[in-house]
């Protein structure tokens, strides 16, 4: 699989009775010029690949497994690795960054680069770093010795950074628990806009572009309301509390045109629910949509009550979602996610996501996760639902894709439940409802017998 090498490989110490196994990498792709060079890695996924490339070249029991092409998807390596690979600590590290003096000698070496005799040019003088890495099955380092070296063409991907503690808290983006196709008989199938969770997440409601209405049970996935609402609706807003959903033509209506009380069954008549977005019980509402302002409509009692994200773009804030215990507001704008405290205004902390622009964002009741999907033209597998680790800002999952020459699904819009059991993703005419917790046991492709 390797083409072309973007770090060198060796073996240092092996202990299979511990199941551990210690690595040497050395960076063998500079831009001198530029004065760049290949990241050091760090993430699980990327010594799975390790150990599976060296397996399939020396007739390992891991080679067996499976193939490149699981290897090469970056949703399959982010949910499989952890039934490998326990453990990766970085020990040391050596010529990083490197001094003027070591990109010299790098500069005169570049053209012997990839030469090598069980070891490469000068190698002392490459960026380089020390690992201890702890597997599951002393059979995954039954083809390695002290002293093995390789090159590799595998590159280290943050989607493989997650961690045992994430695998409860995040969805299983394997595969969907249930797919909806809620206007299937509609001439509109395809205009799938808004979906939203009621507060306890017993309901999910869905509009399409025409403003037809369908509410699905969460519990068994039945279909419980399908309306043409006489006013084409745009935005839901569940009654805070209660199950009552309302559609609103646009943000400045001062009535809803239409609202559905599923308790009662009937067709209701109710003040307005100001704002484009809520919190869970309403204390904060905010109005956004036009430019880099946001404009509480409740909340805070200070003067200024409008928060702008001036970063120099022309971007509009496009999706607000707030965490459950009403601290957090996450709102999408441009590329980024900026973590702000809506009691205050006051930006914490800001998430920058690859690509150009968010289609869609939502966060894990405790707002430790954010589901995000982008829209990249130079990568169409962007565009699929990621999984960010808010504490340090990493991208930790993305959802797998069958053939990993093909882009990933193309998310419209998300929501995440606020009893933080599902994740919601709208896919062209298609709702797929995603089972938050990781499985605990590997597939059976990958169970092994015992050795």
């Amino acid at each position: 699989m390797s083409i072309h090498p973007f770090y060198g490989v060796r073996v240092l110490a092996l202990a299979p009775d511990r199941l551990r196994v210690s690595f040497r990498i050395f960076v063998v792709d500079y831009d001198v010029g530029r004065r760049w060079h290949a990241e050091l890695p760090g993430d699980p996924g990327f010594f799975l690949q390790l150990l599976w490339e060296s397996a399939d070249d020396r007739g390992g029991p891991l080679g067996g497994v499976f193939t490149w092409r699981e290897l090469d998807d970056d949703g399959w390596l982010a949910v499989n690795t952890r039934w490998f690979v326990q453990s990766v600590e970085r020990v040391a590290i050596r010529n990083h960054p490197p001094s003027d003096e070591k990109w010299g000698h790098i500069h005169a070496l570049q053209e012997r680069m990839h030469e090598r005799d069980d070891g490469w040019p000068d190698e002392d003088r490459l960026v380089q770093a020390d690992y201890e890495v702890q597997v599951t099955d002393p059979r995954w380092l039954e083809h390695l010795w002290p002293g093995l070296s390789w090159a590799t063409g595998w590159y280290p991907d943050p989607t493989h950074r997650l961690r045992a503690e994430d695998a409860p808290h995040v969805p299983d983006l394997t595969k969907p628990e249930a797919v909806l196709t809620p206007f299937a008989d509609s001439d509109h199938s395809d205009d799938i806009v808004v979906l939203a969770f009621s507060d306890d997440g017993r309901f999910l409601a869905v509009t399409s572009e025409d403003g037809e209405l369908a509410v699905y049970d969460t519990a068994d996935r039945s279909q419980r309301l399908g309306v043409t609402p006489v006013s084409a609706g745009r935005d839901i807003m569940w009654v805070p509390g209660r199950h009552v959903v309302t559609l609103k033509e646009d943000d400045n209506d001062e009535v809803h045109p239409w609202a559905y009380d599923l308790d009662a069954d009937t067709k209701i008549d109710i003040p307005v629910e100001t704002g484009r977005a809520r919190s869970r019980t309403g204390r904060f509402r905010v109005e956004y949509g036009v430019g880099d302002r946001m404009d509480f409509v409740s909340g805070p009692s200070t003067p200024d009550r409008t928060v702008r994200l001036d970063d120099g773009s022309a971007d509009r804030v496009t999706r607000v979602t707030f965490s459950a215990d009403e601290t957090r507001m996450f709102v999408a704008h441009g590329s980024k996610v900026h973590v702000i405290e809506p009691a205050t205004g006051q930006i914490l902390d800001t998430i920058t996501v690859p690509g150009d622009w968010l289609n869609a964002v939502a966060a894990s009741p405790d707002g430790a996760y954010l589901a995000v999907a982008t829209e990249d033209w130079n990568d169409e597998r962007k565009s699929t639902p990621d999984i960010y680790r808010v504490a340090d800002r990493e991208l930790i999952m993305r959802r797998p894709t069958k053939d990993p020459m093909q882009a990933g699904i193309s998310a419209q819009a998300l929501a995440w439940s606020p009893d933080g059991a599902r994740l919601a993703v709208i896919v062209e005419n298609q709702i797929h409802l995603f089972r938050v917790g990781l499985p605990d046991e590997p597939p059976v492709g990958l169970r092994l017998s015992a050795p």
